[in-house]
């Protein structure tokens, strides 16, 4: 159970690092293959629906299996934890920050992301943590859920909420940059998500629809801005270009 659990999380982060951009394969002869990213003309409507259908692409599939295993959470729990509880760290009362602080530390250091200002960056991070902070509270306080320490308001997971919402706030921000970027953020959530369930503060159904909700916030969250502040042209057609600059070396 302990595997399945992981396994699943991992899975969660690899379909995030892989879904983030669209290119085309370009071979060479012999040579390297190239992955150039494509723009195509599209109306503003498919443009709309085409982000809207990607933001809840995985948060969405996400939390209905968190949903669909909370039968089985008590079984899944003593199969972590051993019908016992001997693990205790606070790792992940610090890590679930650290991809949104490595996403602002690299924006307000002036390192350049998708963002057109720093006024940007910081309106989007600001409306993802509104909604999550609203959507987590609210399910919280509304089911009121035991966790498996005793406590109360266990689900969703807010600490993996807020770890999920980091990471891929800062995968949209800067993962242009380096896939080892898409990478070290969901790694850090993943281990949130983890470490929430090997503390005995959480279930697995309450990490997992805690990572979808921290997801949708930030897909929406980007949604929107990209609305506000024009920068993507939400409302108009895009045209397809190439570039064919990377290809000067070859």
């Amino acid at each position: 159970m302990k595997r399945f659990t992981i396994a699943i999380l991992c899975i969660i982060s690899c379909i995030n690092i892989s879904a983030q951009s669209d290119s085309i394969r370009v071979f060479m002869g012999n040579r390297k293959e190239i992955i150039l990213p494509v723009e195509r003309k599209i109306s503003c409507r498919e443009f709309n629906l085409n982000r809207l259908h990607h933001s809840f692409s995985l948060a969405v599939p996400v939390g209905l299996v968190g949903l669909a295993i909370m039968p089985a959470d008590d079984a899944i729990n003593r199969g972590i934890n051993g019908g016992g509880h001997n693990f205790s760290s606070s790792v992940d009362e610090y890590l679930r920050f650290a991809p949104l602080a490595a996403q602002l530390g690299m924006g307000l250091g002036g390192v350049k992301g998708r963002s057109e200002t720093k006024w940007q960056l910081l309106a989007t991070d600001a409306l993802a943590t509104t909604m999550m902070v609203a959507m987590t509270g609210g399910l919280k306080y509304s089911i009121n859920r035991t966790r498996p320490d005793g406590d109360d308001g266990g689900f969703p997971s807010g600490h993996t909420a807020t770890a999920f919402m980091g990471a891929t706030l800062l995968a949209h921000e800067y993962g242009h940059i380096s896939g080892w970027i898409h990478a070290a953020g969901y790694t850090m959530a993943t281990a949130t998500g983890v470490l929430r369930i090997l503390n005995n503060r959480h279930y697995a159904s309450d990490v997992l629809v805690g990572a979808a909700i921290g997801i949708l916030s930030a897909e929406l969250a980007y949604w929107a801005t990209d609305a506000i502040f024009n920068k993507r042209k939400l409302f108009k057609p895009k045209r397809a270009r190439i570039h064919y600059e990377v290809l000067k070396n070859y």
